[in-house]
């Protein structure tokens, strides 16, 4: 004899005996709603059009997620901007440190002794976690900041590493040591914080009568982070590629040995030519454009770069944009509040003209790239030139700290980005 089947029949007679059947049956219904409401969230999320924010690290893809919020979710409440004090200023005690630290580095003296008590201040203190919410030391960031031989420095920082926001908080480190001091929405936007963990930002965008839920997944984009994008390549709809166009001539904080754009050129095509995301589209967003004309204008040049890579990069002085192109990017800019007081909404700026001619040569990058005219990876395989119908490319040029930009550019990506989720999924 069976033995087990004798054990296990035995077993379904003792428990059918004792279970109450109106309790199976409560049970059975409780199952049931488990799964019609697992079905339905299931149903709610692939209404939802996610978007990756993917890109290299400093290229301003947390910012965009708070202009995100500053459009779509009204903005930061007060609890939110007194706790965004805290990262202000560490990021002015980074930015004083590195600059002092740098100028011992680069051979340039300060120029008064109130500045070396200062310097002696700042070295003794900089380990201590705590020294930037003192008064005393806004003190010293203060008299340091003012010193022609620290602006020196400053002029030279893309010869080593130093954070965006140095110069916009360093000028208002009074007003941020103020006891009534509350973060404006730019404090924020500007503020720098690495990110080391997928975030998430949800909103609804109108769509005629109708609502769309975008779901927006910012991940790090420091070397060390990018093996979690992987995580987050299911159902996306499109992705946000961020470049920072001002990185023509500083190297990557991890590697001082690589370039940053090529370091964004290389995975922008490993993007690119990602087998999981042949069907998903691109929107690239050349960004820091700011950064970019301020650079520009004070005679530092993509030519440099160029010319170190003459493999990989044609050449920038015979390069020649159309009339087209450079309208395109100078309508980027948003109009000054001057130019509107004197009724010129539709005036372009007054940029050095190499300022767009590096712009639209950076976009000119990529687009290889897209086009397949550059193969940073050394090879080339059928695969790669047979791309699937909704795998496209359209680039935008944006300033991240700027709202009226931005607003802009969503605006003008929203349409598109609504249109290739439904051509994905086959709806429309």
């Amino acid at each position: 004899m069976d033995v087990m089947s004798c054990f296990g029949r035995s077993c379904d007679e003792h428990f059918r005996h004792y279970i109450n059947p109106e309790e199976a049956k409560r049970a059975k219904q409780r199952d049931k709603e488990v799964t019609r409401i697992l079905k339905d969230h299931h149903k709610q999320e692939l209404k939802k059009l996610k978007i990756l924010l993917l890109g290299t690290g400093e290229s301003g893809k947390s910012t965009i997620t708070k202009q995100m919020k500053i459009i779509h979710i009204n903005g930061f409440d007060m609890q939110e901007k007194i706790e965004k004090i805290a990262d202000i200023k560490r990021n002015i005690k980074e930015s004083i440190v590195v600059l002092v630290l740098a100028m011992q580095q680069l051979g340039i003296s300060l120029c008064s002794t109130e500045s070396y008590k200062s310097l002696e201040f700042m070295l003794e203190e900089a380990g201590n976690p705590m020294i930037q919410h003192t008064k005393e030391f806004a003190k010293h960031v203060r008299q340091l900041w003012s010193d022609s031989g620290v602006q020196e420095c400053y002029s030279r920082s893309h010869e080593f590493q130093l954070i965006d926001c140095a110069q916009y908080f360093l000028d208002k480190v009074e007003e941020v040591y103020d006891d009534d001091y509350v973060p404006s929405d730019q404090d924020i936007l500007r503020c720098r914080v690495v990110t080391t963990a997928i975030q998430n930002i949800e909103f609804n965008v109108p769509d005629g009568g109708n609502q769309v839920r975008f779901s927006v997944f910012d991940v790090g984009g420091q070397q060390g982070e990018r093996k979690k994008w992987i995580q987050v390549f299911d159902s996306v709809a499109v992705i946000l590629f961020m470049v920072d166009c001002g990185s023509f001539d500083t190297t990557l904080r991890e590697d001082p040995t690589k370039n940053r754009l090529l370091e964004a050129l290389e995975i922008f095509e490993q993007v690119w030519k990602n087998r999981f995301l042949r069907n998903v589209s691109v929107l690239l967003f050349l960004n820091k454009i700011d950064v970019l004309a301020e650079k520009v204008a004070k005679g530092r040049c993509i030519a440099e770069l160029v010319k170190k890579y003459p493999h990989i990069f044609p050449d920038f002085d015979s390069f020649t944009a159309s009339n087209n192109e450079k309208n395109e990017f100078l309508d980027s800019f948003s109009t000054t509040e001057e130019k509107k007081k004197k009724g010129r909404n539709n005036s372009r700026p007054d940029l050095h003209p190499d300022v767009v001619k590096t712009a639209v040569y950076i976009k000119h990058l990529f687009m290889k790239i897209v086009k397949g005219e550059i193969n940073l990876q050394q090879r080339s395989t059928k695969q790669d030139k047979e791309w699937h119908t909704h795998h496209s490319c359209e680039y935008y040029y944006t300033c991240a700290v700027d709202t009226n930009n931005i607003q802009r550019v969503l605006n003008g990506c929203r349409t598109l980005i609504i249109r290739k989720h439904l051509e994905r999924f086959g709806i429309i």
